[in-house]
Protein backbone atom coordinates (compact mmCIF):
# COMPACT_ATOMS: atom_id res chain seq x y z
CA UNK A 1 0.00 0.00 0.00
CA UNK A 2 2.64 2.20 0.80
CA UNK A 3 4.36 1.64 -2.82
CA UNK A 4 1.43 2.26 -4.39
CA UNK A 5 0.77 6.05 -2.42
CA UNK A 6 4.56 6.83 -3.35
CA UNK A 7 4.08 5.82 -7.11
CA UNK A 8 0.36 8.09 -7.36
CA UNK A 9 2.53 11.23 -5.31
CA UNK A 10 5.47 11.10 -8.58
CA UNK A 11 2.67 10.72 -11.09
CA UNK A 12 1.36 14.25 -9.69
CA UNK A 13 4.37 16.05 -8.94
CA UNK A 14 5.53 15.31 -12.95
CA UNK A 15 2.00 16.77 -14.05
CA UNK A 16 2.72 20.04 -11.88
CA UNK A 17 5.65 21.64 -14.76
CA UNK A 18 2.47 20.67 -17.61
CA UNK A 19 0.09 22.35 -15.76
CA UNK A 20 1.98 25.58 -15.80
CA UNK A 21 3.43 25.38 -19.30
CA UNK A 22 -0.78 25.23 -20.26
CA UNK A 23 -1.37 28.19 -17.78
CA UNK A 24 1.13 30.43 -19.89
CA UNK A 25 0.56 29.05 -23.32
CA UNK A 26 -3.56 30.09 -22.81
CA UNK A 27 -2.07 33.80 -21.70
CA UNK A 28 0.10 33.96 -24.33
CA UNK A 29 -3.09 33.13 -27.40
CA UNK A 30 -5.48 35.85 -25.10
CA UNK A 31 -2.35 38.34 -25.93
CA UNK A 32 -2.11 37.59 -29.04
CA UNK A 33 -5.46 37.94 -30.09
CA UNK A 34 -5.64 41.37 -28.20
CA UNK A 35 -2.71 42.18 -30.64
CA UNK A 36 -4.85 41.02 -33.61
CA UNK A 37 -7.75 42.66 -32.99
CA UNK A 38 -5.79 46.18 -32.64
CA UNK A 39 -3.91 45.47 -36.01
CA UNK A 40 -7.32 44.85 -37.52
CA UNK A 41 -8.79 47.89 -36.17
CA UNK A 42 -5.67 49.76 -37.58
CA UNK A 43 -6.09 47.88 -40.68
CA UNK A 44 -9.76 49.45 -41.06
CA UNK A 45 -9.10 52.86 -39.99
CA UNK A 46 -8.86 54.89 -42.94
CA UNK A 47 -5.70 56.75 -44.19
CA UNK A 48 -5.49 60.51 -42.75
CA UNK A 49 -6.45 62.97 -45.43
CA UNK A 50 -5.43 66.61 -45.50
CA UNK A 51 -9.14 67.56 -44.41
CA UNK A 52 -8.37 65.26 -41.43
CA UNK A 53 -5.29 66.60 -40.44
CA UNK A 54 -6.71 70.18 -40.57
CA UNK A 55 -9.60 69.55 -38.15
CA UNK A 56 -7.29 67.93 -35.90
CA UNK A 57 -4.79 71.47 -35.85
CA UNK A 58 -7.90 73.19 -35.29
CA UNK A 59 -9.21 71.14 -32.12
CA UNK A 60 -5.26 71.37 -30.85
CA UNK A 61 -5.67 75.10 -31.31
CA UNK A 62 -9.15 75.65 -29.91
CA UNK A 63 -7.71 73.37 -26.38
CA UNK A 64 -4.45 75.98 -26.68
CA UNK A 65 -6.85 78.86 -26.97
CA UNK A 66 -8.49 77.38 -23.69
CA UNK A 67 -5.23 78.15 -21.53
CA UNK A 68 -3.31 80.96 -20.41
CA UNK A 69 -1.38 82.32 -23.47
CA UNK A 70 0.68 84.47 -21.70
CA UNK A 71 4.55 83.39 -22.05
CA UNK A 72 6.34 82.65 -19.39
CA UNK A 73 8.38 85.44 -20.45
CA UNK A 74 5.57 87.63 -20.22
CA UNK A 75 5.30 87.71 -16.44
CA UNK A 76 7.99 89.98 -16.47
CA UNK A 77 7.08 92.40 -17.97
CA UNK A 78 5.33 95.33 -16.57
CA UNK A 79 2.98 97.76 -17.76
CA UNK A 80 2.24 101.61 -16.24
CA UNK A 81 -0.78 102.99 -15.95
CA UNK A 82 -1.44 106.51 -16.39
CA UNK A 83 -2.21 107.46 -12.56
CA UNK A 84 -0.55 104.47 -10.02
CA UNK A 85 -2.52 106.19 -6.51
CA UNK A 86 -5.87 106.01 -6.50
CA UNK A 87 -7.63 108.02 -3.67
CA UNK A 88 -11.06 108.85 -2.56
CA UNK A 89 -14.29 108.73 -0.39
CA UNK A 90 -16.32 105.16 -0.03
CA UNK A 91 -18.91 105.47 -3.03
CA UNK A 92 -16.55 107.41 -5.35
CA UNK A 93 -15.70 105.86 -9.17
CA UNK A 94 -13.01 106.68 -11.50
CA UNK A 95 -11.48 105.60 -14.52
CA UNK A 96 -8.28 103.81 -14.94
CA UNK A 97 -6.06 104.56 -17.97
CA UNK A 98 -3.15 102.56 -19.50
CA UNK A 99 -0.20 104.76 -20.16
CA UNK A 100 1.32 105.12 -23.66
CA UNK A 101 3.69 102.82 -24.92
CA UNK A 102 6.38 104.02 -27.17
CA UNK A 103 3.58 107.17 -27.63
CA UNK A 104 0.93 104.18 -28.66
CA UNK A 105 -2.25 103.83 -26.88
CA UNK A 106 -2.55 100.33 -26.72
CA UNK A 107 -5.56 98.55 -27.92
CA UNK A 108 -7.21 95.67 -25.54
CA UNK A 109 -9.15 95.76 -22.31
CA UNK A 110 -8.09 95.46 -18.09
CA UNK A 111 -9.20 91.84 -16.89
CA UNK A 112 -12.10 92.91 -14.05
CA UNK A 113 -10.90 92.75 -10.69
CA UNK A 114 -12.51 92.41 -7.51
CA UNK A 115 -11.21 92.50 -3.59
CA UNK A 116 -13.20 93.82 -0.40
CA UNK A 117 -12.35 97.32 -0.78
CA UNK A 118 -12.31 98.19 -4.99
CA UNK A 119 -13.85 96.64 -8.02
CA UNK A 120 -12.67 97.10 -11.18
CA UNK A 121 -14.88 96.98 -14.19
CA UNK A 122 -16.00 97.76 -18.00
CA UNK A 123 -17.99 100.60 -18.00
CA UNK A 124 -20.92 99.48 -20.29
CA UNK A 125 -23.07 102.59 -19.79
CA UNK A 126 -20.42 105.34 -21.63
CA UNK A 127 -18.93 104.61 -25.26
CA UNK A 128 -15.44 106.60 -24.88
CA UNK A 129 -14.46 108.76 -27.32
CA UNK A 130 -11.26 109.81 -26.00
CA UNK A 131 -8.91 107.30 -27.69
CA UNK A 132 -6.55 106.41 -24.59
CA UNK A 133 -9.58 105.38 -22.79
CA UNK A 134 -10.57 102.51 -25.40
CA UNK A 135 -10.34 100.07 -22.25
CA UNK A 136 -13.41 102.34 -20.96
CA UNK A 137 -12.53 100.97 -16.98
CA UNK A 138 -13.74 102.44 -14.03
CA UNK A 139 -13.45 101.32 -10.26
CA UNK A 140 -15.26 101.61 -7.74
CA UNK A 141 -14.25 102.49 -3.68
CA UNK A 142 -16.29 99.62 -1.90
CA UNK A 143 -14.60 101.19 1.79
CA UNK A 144 -12.23 102.80 3.35
CA UNK A 145 -8.65 101.24 2.99
CA UNK A 146 -5.38 103.14 4.00
CA UNK A 147 -1.93 102.35 1.77
CA UNK A 148 -3.62 99.83 0.32
CA UNK A 149 -2.51 98.00 -3.92
CA UNK A 150 -3.29 96.58 -6.37
CA UNK A 151 -1.99 94.86 -9.42
CA UNK A 152 -4.28 94.40 -12.35
CA UNK A 153 -4.18 92.92 -15.74
CA UNK A 154 -4.39 94.35 -19.29
CA UNK A 155 -5.46 91.75 -22.49
CA UNK A 156 -3.34 93.30 -25.12
CA UNK A 157 -5.17 93.11 -28.94
CA UNK A 158 -2.22 91.92 -30.81
CA UNK A 159 -4.59 92.10 -33.98
CA UNK A 160 -4.18 95.79 -34.02
CA UNK A 161 -0.81 96.23 -35.63
CA UNK A 162 0.05 99.74 -34.07
CA UNK A 163 -0.31 97.58 -30.00
CA UNK A 164 1.87 94.89 -31.45
CA UNK A 165 4.68 97.07 -33.02
CA UNK A 166 4.54 98.84 -29.58
CA UNK A 167 4.48 95.59 -27.37
CA UNK A 168 7.48 94.80 -29.47
CA UNK A 169 10.19 97.33 -29.21
CA UNK A 170 9.19 97.73 -25.36
CA UNK A 171 9.12 94.40 -24.50
CA UNK A 172 11.81 92.66 -26.62
CA UNK A 173 12.12 89.34 -24.75
CA UNK A 174 8.28 88.54 -25.77
CA UNK A 175 7.40 86.05 -28.55
CA UNK A 176 4.20 87.99 -30.13
CA UNK A 177 3.71 85.77 -33.65
CA UNK A 178 0.92 83.99 -34.10
CA UNK A 179 -0.94 85.36 -31.05
CA UNK A 180 -4.13 87.70 -31.15
CA UNK A 181 -3.79 88.93 -27.44
CA UNK A 182 -1.39 88.84 -24.61
CA UNK A 183 -1.71 89.12 -21.03
CA UNK A 184 0.65 91.52 -19.19
CA UNK A 185 0.23 92.79 -15.38
CA UNK A 186 0.67 96.29 -14.95
CA UNK A 187 2.48 97.97 -12.09
CA UNK A 188 1.47 98.45 -8.51
CA UNK A 189 -1.15 101.16 -7.73
CA UNK A 190 -1.73 102.62 -4.37
CA UNK A 191 -5.56 103.18 -3.12
CA UNK A 192 -6.58 104.97 0.06
CA UNK A 193 -9.83 105.38 0.30
CA UNK A 194 -11.67 107.03 3.48
CA UNK A 195 -15.27 106.79 4.68
CA UNK A 196 -17.97 109.52 3.53
CA UNK A 197 -18.11 111.27 6.13
CA UNK A 198 -14.67 110.23 8.55
CA UNK A 199 -11.41 111.13 6.74
CA UNK A 200 -8.71 108.83 6.99
CA UNK A 201 -5.83 109.61 9.30
CA UNK A 202 -3.19 111.47 8.56
CA UNK A 203 0.71 109.49 7.72
CA UNK A 204 3.60 111.83 8.84
CA UNK A 205 6.15 111.32 5.66
CA UNK A 206 9.72 112.75 5.36
CA UNK A 207 10.48 114.63 2.29
CA UNK A 208 13.56 113.48 0.41
CA UNK A 209 15.56 115.92 0.88
CA UNK A 210 18.89 117.14 -0.66
CA UNK A 211 21.56 119.96 1.03
CA UNK A 212 24.43 121.33 -0.48
CA UNK A 213 25.96 124.34 -0.79
CA UNK A 214 25.97 127.13 -3.52
CA UNK A 215 28.55 128.88 -2.81
CA UNK A 216 28.64 130.05 1.05
CA UNK A 217 25.17 129.13 1.50
CA UNK A 218 23.44 126.02 2.10
CA UNK A 219 20.24 124.73 0.06
CA UNK A 220 17.81 122.58 0.71
CA UNK A 221 16.19 121.02 -2.51
CA UNK A 222 13.38 118.49 -2.66
CA UNK A 223 13.46 115.99 -5.73
CA UNK A 224 10.49 113.17 -6.08
CA UNK A 225 9.73 112.07 -9.46
CA UNK A 226 5.67 111.46 -9.23
CA UNK A 227 6.35 115.58 -8.39
CA UNK A 228 6.08 117.34 -11.92
CA UNK A 229 7.87 120.22 -10.85
CA UNK A 230 10.85 118.72 -9.53
CA UNK A 231 13.74 119.29 -8.18
CA UNK A 232 12.64 122.49 -6.55
CA UNK A 233 14.40 124.32 -3.62
CA UNK A 234 12.45 124.72 -0.41
CA UNK A 235 12.86 128.02 2.04
CA UNK A 236 13.96 126.37 5.43
CA UNK A 237 15.84 128.08 8.53
CA UNK A 238 19.26 126.13 10.37
CA UNK A 239 19.71 125.66 13.92
CA UNK A 240 23.17 127.95 14.06
CA UNK A 241 26.12 125.38 14.67
CA UNK A 242 29.93 126.20 15.14
CA UNK A 243 32.30 122.91 14.90
CA UNK A 244 35.91 122.61 13.96
CA UNK A 245 34.93 122.45 10.30
CA UNK A 246 32.00 124.91 9.53
CA UNK A 247 30.33 128.45 11.66
CA UNK A 248 26.88 127.51 10.29
CA UNK A 249 24.36 130.68 10.63
CA UNK A 250 20.40 130.64 10.57
CA UNK A 251 19.56 131.61 7.29
CA UNK A 252 22.58 129.00 5.83
CA UNK A 253 25.50 131.15 5.00
CA UNK A 254 28.79 129.74 6.63
CA UNK A 255 31.89 130.16 7.44
CA UNK A 256 35.19 127.55 7.19
CA UNK A 257 37.38 128.13 9.44
CA UNK A 258 41.13 128.12 8.80
CA UNK A 259 42.08 125.01 10.28
CA UNK A 260 39.83 122.93 8.05
CA UNK A 261 41.79 122.47 4.87
CA UNK A 262 39.08 119.69 3.22
CA UNK A 263 37.83 120.54 -0.23
CA UNK A 264 34.55 118.16 0.10
CA UNK A 265 33.17 117.16 3.58
CA UNK A 266 29.86 116.34 5.02
CA UNK A 267 28.02 118.28 8.20
CA UNK A 268 25.19 117.05 9.98
CA UNK A 269 22.68 120.28 10.12
CA UNK A 270 19.06 120.74 11.66
CA UNK A 271 16.31 122.26 9.54
CA UNK A 272 12.85 123.43 9.54
CA UNK A 273 10.87 123.76 6.70
CA UNK A 274 9.25 126.83 5.84
CA UNK A 275 5.38 125.85 5.63
CA UNK A 276 4.07 128.93 4.11
CA UNK A 277 6.82 128.79 0.91
CA UNK A 278 5.04 128.64 -1.92
CA UNK A 279 7.22 125.58 -2.81
CA UNK A 280 6.25 123.67 0.62
CA UNK A 281 2.57 124.32 -0.32
CA UNK A 282 2.64 123.32 -3.94
CA UNK A 283 4.22 119.62 -2.41
CA UNK A 284 1.90 119.31 0.60
CA UNK A 285 -0.74 120.21 -1.97
CA UNK A 286 0.10 117.44 -4.32
CA UNK A 287 -0.75 114.44 -5.27
CA UNK A 288 1.81 111.96 -3.63
CA UNK A 289 1.01 113.84 -0.21
CA UNK A 290 -1.52 116.22 -0.23
CA UNK A 291 -3.53 113.45 2.03
CA UNK A 292 -0.45 113.20 4.76
CA UNK A 293 1.42 115.43 6.96
CA UNK A 294 4.82 116.41 5.81
CA UNK A 295 7.08 116.61 8.41
CA UNK A 296 8.92 119.91 8.63
CA UNK A 297 11.68 119.45 11.14
CA UNK A 298 14.65 117.36 9.99
CA UNK A 299 17.65 116.61 12.74
CA UNK A 300 20.87 115.45 11.99
CA UNK A 301 20.88 115.45 8.07
CA UNK A 302 23.54 115.42 6.40
CA UNK A 303 24.69 118.12 4.18
CA UNK A 304 27.29 118.26 1.61
CA UNK A 305 30.14 121.28 1.42
CA UNK A 306 32.11 121.13 -1.62
CA UNK A 307 34.51 124.22 -1.64
CA UNK A 308 35.28 125.61 -5.24
CA UNK A 309 38.13 128.05 -5.84
CA UNK A 310 37.06 131.40 -5.67
CA UNK A 311 36.95 132.74 -9.11
CA UNK A 312 37.49 136.79 -9.42
CA UNK A 313 35.28 138.88 -12.30
CA UNK A 314 36.82 142.34 -12.50
CA UNK A 315 34.05 144.60 -14.41
CA UNK A 316 35.10 147.17 -16.88
CA UNK A 317 33.64 150.46 -17.81
CA UNK A 318 32.79 150.80 -21.16
CA UNK A 319 34.84 154.44 -21.01
CA UNK A 320 38.40 155.02 -19.08
CA UNK A 321 37.16 158.06 -17.79
CA UNK A 322 34.56 160.87 -17.36
CA UNK A 323 35.34 164.16 -18.78
CA UNK A 324 32.18 166.88 -18.95
CA UNK A 325 31.44 170.18 -19.07
CA UNK A 326 29.01 171.32 -15.60
CA UNK A 327 25.36 169.78 -16.00
CA UNK A 328 27.20 167.56 -18.80
CA UNK A 329 26.62 163.57 -18.19
CA UNK A 330 26.18 160.35 -19.71
CA UNK A 331 25.54 156.60 -19.01
CA UNK A 332 27.91 154.44 -17.38
CA UNK A 333 27.91 150.54 -18.89
CA UNK A 334 30.00 147.80 -18.61
CA UNK A 335 32.24 145.83 -21.25
CA UNK A 336 30.46 142.51 -21.58
CA UNK A 337 32.43 139.32 -20.39
CA UNK A 338 32.93 136.17 -21.66
CA UNK A 339 30.79 137.14 -24.67
CA UNK A 340 27.63 137.84 -21.49
CA UNK A 341 26.28 141.34 -21.55
CA UNK A 342 26.25 142.67 -18.10
CA UNK A 343 23.39 144.19 -16.84
CA UNK A 344 22.25 145.25 -13.48
CA UNK A 345 21.60 148.08 -10.97
CA UNK A 346 23.72 151.09 -9.04
CA UNK A 347 23.70 152.54 -6.28
CA UNK A 348 21.82 156.21 -6.67
CA UNK A 349 24.44 159.25 -5.72
CA UNK A 350 22.16 162.35 -4.50
CA UNK A 351 23.78 164.01 -1.98
CA UNK A 352 27.33 164.43 -3.27
CA UNK A 353 28.02 167.94 -5.05
CA UNK A 354 30.52 167.38 -7.45
CA UNK A 355 28.84 163.95 -9.06
CA UNK A 356 25.13 162.66 -9.35
CA UNK A 357 23.91 159.23 -10.47
CA UNK A 358 21.10 157.14 -10.55
CA UNK A 359 19.88 153.11 -10.70
CA UNK A 360 20.15 153.04 -14.19
CA UNK A 361 23.26 154.49 -14.45
CA UNK A 362 22.55 157.99 -15.66
CA UNK A 363 25.32 160.45 -14.58
CA UNK A 364 25.87 164.68 -14.23
CA UNK A 365 28.44 166.58 -13.71
CA UNK A 366 27.27 168.85 -10.90
CA UNK A 367 30.60 171.27 -9.90
CA UNK A 368 33.72 171.01 -11.40
CA UNK A 369 36.98 169.12 -10.04
CA UNK A 370 38.91 166.21 -10.76
CA UNK A 371 39.54 162.30 -9.15
CA UNK A 372 38.41 159.07 -9.32
CA UNK A 373 34.88 157.28 -8.25
CA UNK A 374 33.87 153.66 -7.98
CA UNK A 375 29.88 153.15 -7.66
CA UNK A 376 28.11 150.65 -6.25
CA UNK A 377 26.93 147.84 -8.34
CA UNK A 378 24.38 144.93 -8.28
CA UNK A 379 24.61 142.54 -11.32
CA UNK A 380 21.12 140.97 -12.19
CA UNK A 381 20.58 137.66 -11.30
CA UNK A 382 20.56 136.88 -15.09
CA UNK A 383 24.10 138.15 -15.72
CA UNK A 384 24.91 136.24 -12.82
CA UNK A 385 23.21 132.72 -13.96
CA UNK A 386 25.31 133.62 -17.28
CA UNK A 387 28.34 133.65 -15.68
CA UNK A 388 27.97 130.70 -13.09
CA UNK A 389 27.50 129.00 -16.15
CA UNK A 390 30.79 129.94 -17.88
CA UNK A 391 32.44 128.96 -14.31
CA UNK A 392 29.90 125.82 -12.97
CA UNK A 393 32.56 125.11 -10.21
CA UNK A 394 34.16 128.27 -9.18
CA UNK A 395 32.35 131.02 -6.36
CA UNK A 396 31.88 134.22 -8.19
CA UNK A 397 33.26 137.07 -7.01
CA UNK A 398 32.35 139.97 -8.96
CA UNK A 399 34.16 143.57 -9.01
CA UNK A 400 34.21 146.57 -10.40
CA UNK A 401 37.05 149.23 -11.27
CA UNK A 402 37.17 152.63 -10.72
CA UNK A 403 36.85 155.81 -13.34
CA UNK A 404 38.63 159.03 -13.60
CA UNK A 405 36.93 162.46 -13.59
CA UNK A 406 37.88 165.45 -14.80
CA UNK A 407 34.30 168.35 -14.82
CA UNK A 408 35.36 171.99 -15.52
CA UNK A 409 33.24 175.04 -15.77
CA UNK A 410 31.12 175.40 -18.84
CA UNK A 411 33.59 177.74 -21.30
CA UNK A 412 36.59 176.93 -19.62
CA UNK A 413 39.68 175.06 -21.88
CA UNK A 414 41.20 172.91 -18.98
CA UNK A 415 39.97 171.08 -15.93
CA UNK A 416 39.90 172.38 -12.44
CA UNK A 417 42.71 170.71 -10.21
CA UNK A 418 39.95 170.59 -7.31
CA UNK A 419 40.04 167.26 -6.24
CA UNK A 420 36.25 165.07 -6.80
CA UNK A 421 36.08 162.56 -3.91
CA UNK A 422 33.46 159.98 -4.54
CA UNK A 423 33.20 156.31 -3.24
CA UNK A 424 35.23 153.47 -3.05
CA UNK A 425 35.12 149.82 -2.63
CA UNK A 426 31.37 149.92 -3.02
CA UNK A 427 30.69 152.11 0.37
CA UNK A 428 29.63 155.40 -0.92
CA UNK A 429 30.33 158.03 1.71
CA UNK A 430 29.36 162.03 0.89
CA UNK A 431 32.16 163.95 -0.58
CA UNK A 432 34.12 166.60 1.82
CA UNK A 433 33.98 169.97 1.17
CA UNK A 434 36.77 171.50 -0.49
CA UNK A 435 37.72 175.32 -1.23
CA UNK A 436 36.29 176.91 -4.23
CA UNK A 437 39.22 176.60 -7.20
CA UNK A 438 37.90 179.97 -8.45
CA UNK A 439 38.24 181.72 -5.00
CA UNK A 440 41.56 180.70 -4.83
CA UNK A 441 42.46 182.33 -7.99
CA UNK A 442 41.39 185.38 -7.08
CA UNK A 443 42.71 185.85 -3.56
CA UNK A 444 46.31 184.34 -5.13
CA UNK A 445 45.56 187.39 -7.87
CA UNK A 446 44.63 190.37 -4.91
CA UNK A 447 47.70 189.70 -3.08
CA UNK A 448 50.16 190.14 -5.86
CA UNK A 449 48.56 192.96 -6.92
CA UNK A 450 48.98 194.68 -3.37
CA UNK A 451 52.76 193.51 -3.33
CA UNK A 452 53.29 195.29 -6.74
CA UNK A 453 51.62 198.17 -5.50
CA UNK A 454 53.72 199.01 -2.50
CA UNK A 455 57.25 198.25 -4.44
CA UNK A 456 56.04 200.96 -6.90
CA UNK A 457 54.67 203.20 -3.89
CA UNK A 458 58.88 202.47 -2.21
CA UNK A 459 60.04 203.07 -5.78
CA UNK A 460 58.28 206.64 -6.57
CA UNK A 461 58.81 207.49 -2.71
CA UNK A 462 62.65 207.05 -3.35
CA UNK A 463 63.20 208.62 -6.66
CA UNK A 464 60.67 211.93 -5.05
CA UNK A 465 63.03 211.54 -1.76
CA UNK A 466 66.25 211.81 -4.00
CA UNK A 467 65.37 214.31 -6.06
CA UNK A 468 64.46 216.60 -2.54
CA UNK A 469 67.89 216.02 -1.45
CA UNK A 470 69.36 217.13 -4.84
CA UNK A 471 67.45 220.66 -4.98
CA UNK A 472 68.61 221.43 -1.66
CA UNK A 473 72.03 220.75 -2.29
CA UNK A 474 72.02 223.06 -5.09
CA UNK A 475 69.92 225.72 -3.06
CA UNK A 476 73.12 225.86 -0.37
CA UNK A 477 75.93 226.23 -2.93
Amino acid sequence: MKKNSLRLSAVVLACVPFLIGGTQLANAEEVNTNQTVSSSEVADAKPQTEETKDTTSENAVTKESEKDQTPESAKDNILKVESNNIKGKKGDTGDIFLAKVNGTVLKGEFKPFENDFIKVERNLNRESKDEKALSNTIWTAKKAIKDGSIQLEFKADLTDAKTKEALAKEFSNLNLENQKEITIKTEKIKVNFTDTDKPAPQKEVELPLTIKNKGNKLVVTFAEAEFKESPVELKASFTELKSDKIELASDGSFKIPETNKDKTFTEKVTITLDTKDSNFQKIANSDPFKNDKIITNYKDHPATITLSQEKVIKLTYTVKDLTAKINGGGTLAFNDVEGVKITGTFKEIKDNEFFSLDAKGNWKAKKAGEGSIDPTFTISKESLTELQKKYPEQDLKIETSSLKVNFTEAGSGSGSNQKVYAPVKKDYAPVKKLPQTGEEKMRFAGIIGIVVLVIVGLIFFMKKKKNNDDDTDENNN
